[in-house]
């Protein structure tokens, strides 16, 4: 059964939730009341996670955590699986090991290899070092019984692993490890992708998990990216994880915690069949 999500933030705030880390628990209540039923977590700090806590506060809710999102750890100290620097790389390692330690207390979410995985740098370089700090990340998630996967994210954020294809391909190239998946998201796959279409046919069987936002990175059915058609080639694909919204706060915050279930059900719920 396909659960919905809310994208949240527990610990330090992100610009991809309308919710403030400080209002965890209430945004949690929100989401419930709102008809979600999962959320997909922002873990900036994974070592300082109570997880008994956390599975209190989660399921006292109704609610299911669908993915943990590793990005914040980048973002707030820095640390990437592919920098040049071997010590930066093992304390990203170390961060992903724990993720994957509060995946397995918490229902074994997924956990995302996005911006966590840098930057920039040489092509060839930077997806060597990147394979070298996964393997013991995908073996670590093994023994948890954790699935990792990888983001494609469009270029002007990272410039490297952008689209659908150029994943599928490295995937390919890490001997596509049982427990390695790809994390489709409609804002990329709209900028990267060229053809969406094309994009899920291809993905098909790999994808374990969908993030929701317009080509605007606002609520869907605001922007220009046909829904029904995703949520249909989805289903033909054989997809049965979480969708969650991963968007901006536009118009506001307001807004999105008004709108932002029922922009998803109203495509979610529709019996389009692609060609």
């Amino acid at each position: 059964m396909n659960k919905i999500s809310q994208t949240l933030p527990c610990q330090a705030d992100t610009i991809f939730s309308p919710f403030k880390a400080e209002e965890f628990e209430h945004a949690l209540r929100c989401v419930a009341d709102a008809g979600f039923t999962g959320v997909e977590l922002a873990v900036a700090r994974p070592q300082d996670v109570d997880v008994g806590r956390l599975n209190h506060q989660v399921t006292a809710c109704g609610l299911t955590i669908t993915t943990l999102s590793t990005g914040q750890a980048y973002g707030l100290y820095g640390v990437c699986l592919s920098s040049p620097d071997e010590e930066t790389r093992k304390t990203a390692v170390d961060y992903v090991k724990g993720h994957i330690d509060v995946a397995a207390g918490t229902g074994r979410p997924a956990v995302t290899i996005g911006l966590l995985r840098g930057k920039s740098g040489e092509r060839r370089a930077f997806l060597e070092r990147l394979k070298k700090s996964l393997f013991p990340c995908l073996e670590y998630a093994e023994g948890r019984g954790v699935t990792l996967q990888i983001e494609p994210i469009n270029k002007s954020e990272t410039t490297l692993l952008n689209s659908t294809f150029e994943v599928l391909e490295f995937l390919d190239e890490l001997g596509s490890p049982d427990n390695l998946g790809l994390l489709y998201d409609t804002y990329h796959s709209h900028l990267e992708d060229g053809d969406i279409k094309r994009a899920i046919e291809a993905a098909a069987g790999k994808i374990t998990n969908v993030h929701l936002a317009d080509s605007h990175r606002g609520l869907p059915g605001y922007g220009d990216i046909d829904f029904k058609l995703v949520f249909a080639l989805l289903r033909k694909g054989g997809y049965a994880g979480a969708y969650a919204l991963e968007t901006l706060s536009v118009p506001s915050a307001d807004f999105v915690r008004e709108n932002g279930f029922k922009s998803v059900m109203k495509f979610f719920q529709s019996d389009g069949v692609p060609d």
